[in-house]
């Protein structure tokens, strides 16, 4: 089996002597990672399984700043890491009848495409960050959008339409492409339950984007959903709206044990090593332990891809992460 098939099969939960291992990262620990190691890049180093490769395109601002497809200005850390601030939101004194969503960015979905389709032996993701909720917040406000949800309900449909009729015509565009899953990032939940709560994701956010699932699955794509927080409320729905591999899955909401219990017949988990509370605090030794404690747990019965729960930033000592990377590949030895 190549690389590609075997992760494929763990994702379908089929047992197979072979740990899926992907450490995604940001731009200050991969300065701190070629230190170490010699190597800038970053998926050789690592020894990565699997690429993303995101539909984005920011433009850089004479301040430093960034502005994104939708309008969107960001301030962004100088280490690269994780997303950023927004400056301004769009829609925050702006009706929205003088906003104009974009229109797809084609040669950008072109550029993306491409470079999946020249990889041959990882398996390949189309990311889409940002995905629905998250960038109907990063027009609106946070708290103007959940205000509107309550009080404005229409007004807030008009915005999510906006942003799922951009993603559906995307995914037109590139469904019929040779990648092995759409990537679709939005996170719902904060550390004890969700942001806007059940009720409301039920409402405006299950239903568009279940849709776009069930178009992603119809092409025969698989869904990896990045969905930061506690999603304990709603986890069997999203199962149930077809996404097969779900990330980030923080220790620090979840027991692993539990959760692999309950949804691992019907779910892959893609995280589980806390880069919140462990990963930066812990020595090599501990990192050795806690992995192989994670993977006697979670690649039972398949459905499982070792990785931090999230982007690996500088104070992240690079020793710890090439031990959880080692401990993975010497798992089935």
């Amino acid at each position: 089996m190549t690389m590609r098939e075997k992760i494929r099969a763990s994702i379908a939960h089929r047992n197979v002597d072979f740990v899926p291992i992907n450490v995604e990262t940001t731009a200050g620990f991969e300065k701190n990672l070629a230190a170490v190691v010699g190597e800038k890049n970053v998926d050789a180093a690592l020894g990565n399984h699997m690429l993303r490769k995101k539909y984005k395109r920011n433009k850089k601002l004479e301040n430093g700043d960034e502005l994104d497809l939708f309008g969107v200005t960001w301030q962004t850390s100088k280490d690269g890491g994780d997303v950023g601030i927004v400056k301004t939101y769009p829609l925050e004194h702006c009706e929205l009848e003088d906003y104009a969503f974009p229109a797809v960015c084609e040669d950008l979905a072109e550029q993306t495409l491409a470079a999946l389709e020249a990889e041959k032996e990882r398996y390949t993701m189309f990311s889409i960050t940002m995905g629905f909720f998250e960038r109907a917040w990063s027009l609106c406000g946070m708290e103007n959008l959940l205000c509107d949800m309550i009080l404005e309900p229409e007004k807030a449909e008009r915005v999510f339409d906006g942003i799922y009729e951009h993603h559906d015509k995307l995914l037109d565009i590139i469904l019929k492409r040779d990648f092995d899953a759409v990537y679709f990032g939005d996170d719902w939940g904060q550390q004890n339950g969700l942001i806007m709560g059940p009720e409301m994701w039920r409402k405006f956010i299950k239903p568009k984007v279940g849709k776009l699932f069930s178009k992603i699955k119809a092409a025969g794509k698989q869904i990896v959903l990045h969905s930061c927080g506690d999603l304990r409320e709603i986890l069997g729905e999203v199962i149930d709206m077809g996404v097969d591999v779900y990330n980030t899955v923080q220790p620090e909401i979840y027991s692993l044990k539990d959760l692999k219990k309950e949804y691992g017949k019907d779910l892959t988990f893609y995280g589980g090593i806390s880069t919140q509370q462990f990963l930066p605090f812990a020595d090599v030794k501990e990192v050795r332990e806690k992995t192989k404690e994670v993977l006697d747990v979670m690649m039972r019965g398949g459905g499982y891809i070792l990785s931090p729960t999230h982007a690996v930033t500088p104070d992240i000592p690079v020793e710890n992460v090439l031990a959880l990377v080692e401990t993975g590949r010497e798992y089935f030895k």
